[in-house]
């Protein structure tokens, strides 16, 4: 698993697996990537500092310090 965070663009990328994504749901701020073979691969958070800032108390710690400053 890796995490990527664009503040240009305030989003929020979580990607689950090297797997190359096939199509891509939309629900509210985020986009779920998926394989053919329909497993999650990849996620998108759109407006992550309000995501961050409302789910802060129940991120894991880890988390907590790498967005910190976000």
């Amino acid at each position: 698993m890796s995490l990527k965070y664009y503040q240009d663009d305030d989003i929020l990328v979580i990607r689950l697996s090297r797997k190359p994504y096939d199509y891509a749901e939309k629900e509210g701020d985020f986009i779920v990537h998926f394989s053919k073979d329909n497993k999650l691969v990849r996620i998108e958070v759109l407006n992550a500092k309000r995501f961050l800032e409302e789910t802060h108390s129940i991120l894991p710690h880890e988390l907590k310090k790498k967005f910190a400053s976000v």
